[in-house]
């Protein structure tokens, strides 16, 4: 994978592959800490897509079927002509982001539901967004809709071990992100490590939480 960009100094690398193999291999271990912050991007996301479609329906529209989305996006989202929508969009996306955030850090079946539920939704749009890179609005749409149903699903029935494929999945291209960076590695070699390093993290962390979810059961017999 070849980049323009400057090599990552060697501090920068180490750090962030540190961070990576904690996040994929023990990122469970860090549930207390890694759900509420995740719970601040999921509220962050959701209440800015609920803002775009209440206010501007019709421009969101035209900036998702555009050739650069993201960019079209963040125009709208900084556009003076706008200044108010920009206000109330920045606003929302403090206070969703907050709000779920504390919501994250009370217990109780409830409150873990609504953040798993937040999560899901906020996982789709990023999907959706990738793949409005490669494919057309509708069929984003579409593969997003589906994905959406399934983590959904996978989200309400276990929210534990769901955190634990996303962290592991998301350790793996921090990981291989940074190697490819580092030593201008080709597309599918990174696509490998993606692959490798997210199976075993998976089932690491899986495994790990099997253990865990044992020891509880003994202690409570």
């Amino acid at each position: 994978m070849h980049t323009d960009l400057p090599t990552l100094g060697a501090p920068i690398m180490i750090v962030g592959l540190l961070a990576g193999f904690f996040l994929c291999f023990y990122g469970n271990k860090a549930k207390k800490y890694l759900v509420p912050l995740r719970s601040v991007l999921s509220g962050a996301m959701v209440s800015l897509a609920l803002v775009f479609l209440l206010m501007h329906k019709e421009a969101l529209i035209v900036a998702l079927q555009s050739q650069n989305a993201i960019q079209s996006l963040l125009d709208l989202l900084i556009s003076r002509e706008h200044y108010l929508f920009s206000i109330i969009a920045m606003s929302s996306i403090a206070i969703g982001g907050l709000l779920l955030f504390a919501l994250s850090r009370k217990p109780g079946t409830l409150a873990e539901k609504i953040v798993a539920l937040f999560t899901a939704i906020s996982m789709a749009l990023f999907i959706f967004l990738l793949l409005l890179g490669f494919l057309p609005l509708t069929l984003s749409l579409v593969i997003a809709a589906v994905l959406l149903i399934l983590i959904l699903i996978f989200c309400m029935r276990d929210f534990a071990s769901y955190m634990a494929f996303e962290n592991s999945i998301g350790g793996a291209l921090l990981i291989s992100y940074l190697l490819a960076r580092f030593w201008y590695l080709n597309i599918w070699i990174f696509l490998f490590w993606v692959a490798i390093l997210s199976v075993t993290g998976i089932f690491s962390q899986l495994r790990s939480l099997k253990k865990h979810k044992a020891k509880s059961e003994q202690r409570d017999a």
